[in-house]
């Protein structure tokens, strides 16, 4: 009796580890399975994790929206761009690590331009690289004396392409080829000079908005560097990890938007420099920024897309 008994209990025991074991593969598949948050394709549902499957992000930074609404963002953990309907569903990636033609290393900004063409500022490769909308190489240059750390590049109307050669302290003009066209800056605090600028995008009369980092300013300038205006930035803290700041225009609503990582916060203010208010959380979700980096506006709708570095997120937020 006393061994039929042991038998029951040692079966019993089995059974009840198996269900256990099949009640958490089964709740761990429920988690991560299609749809969920860990695996999604869509950046605005991530749980903060990272991945590299598609859609998927590590460590985001710049990102940039095209006339047809669709978003650009650097997966820079992943050394990859990835692009996404204005909704957020995954739609093509390219680039994978290394310094071959379409590959990166911790890529910072990027912009689109007239034709649509993608300009990636390919950080820590020191150069600039050119793809069509459907992610195929195009082109790369160096810049003019070499680039150092550039961090971000914008494209005006005309398709003149302009680098914020941050390590250099100095902007770079090109044509959209990539010809060399000038270059204004030097380290200082004057005026036109720079210390690591950042961010820097074009209004709808191409005037050059400049995230000054360690002058914690803004700087305005026209196609040929000559200095329209500034304004001081207050919050920016110099040597806090990941400050890393980028900005935004919108031309119809007369906004600037720049990015506050290490405050959590995003700036606004008309293209004058008069301050607005400050965005500190997404105000569907009340769910408070972790390190805001990039920021971009489309301008037909006025959405605002924004990534959380930490978050591993993209974040749409009505203006």
């Amino acid at each position: 009796m006393r061994q039929q008994e042991k038998v029951a209990a040692i079966v019993l025991g089995a059974s009840v580890l198996v269900l256990a074991v099949a009640i958490f593969f089964g709740l761990r598949s429920e988690k991560t399975g299609p749809g969920k948050p860990g695996t999604s394709s869509n950046p605005m549902e991530s749980s903060g994790e990272g991945g590299k499957a598609p859609g998927q992000l590590s460590d985001p930074r710049g990102l940039a929206v095209d006339a047809k609404g669709f978003v650009y963002i650097l997966d820079s953990g992943n050394h990859r761009v990835q692009k996404f309907t204005a909704e957020g569903e995954f739609v093509a990636k390219w680039g994978s690590e290394g310094q071959g033609d379409g590959q990166f290393k911790t890529p910072g900004g990027l912009d689109v331009g007239p034709d649509g063409s993608v300009y990636v500022a390919d950080t820590w490769n020191h150069r600039i690289q050119q793809f069509d909308a459907r992610g195929r190489f195009i082109r790369q240059w160096p810049g003019e004396g070499g680039f150092w750390g550039p961090r971000d590049v914008a494209v005006d109307s005309q398709g003149f392409v302009y680098v914020a050669d941050t390590g250099n302290r100095r902007i770079q003009k090109f044509t959209g080829e990539g010809e060399f066209v000038k270059m204004w800056g030097q380290k200082g605090s004057g005026p036109d000079e720079y210390d690591e600028p950042f961010g820097i995008k074009t209004d709808e009369n191409d005037l050059l908005y400049i995230c000054d980092r360690l002058n914690f300013r803004i700087q305005v300038c026209d196609t040929k560097g000559k200095l329209v205006r500034s304004w001081p930035l207050d919050g920016w803290q110099k040597e806090q990890f990941y400050m890393e700041p980028y900005l935004a225009i919108d031309d119809q609503r007369d906004r600037v938007y720049v990015t506050d990582p290490t405050k959590h916060r995003v700036h606004v203010f008309t293209r004058a420099g008069k301050f607005i208010s400050h965005l500190a959380q997404d105000p569907a979700a009340s769910e408070a920024w972790q390190t805001p980096l990039g920021v971009a506006v489309n301008e037909q709708t006025g959405m605002i897309y924004l990534t959380d570095m930490t978050a591993n997120r993209l974040y749409k937020i009505k203006p």
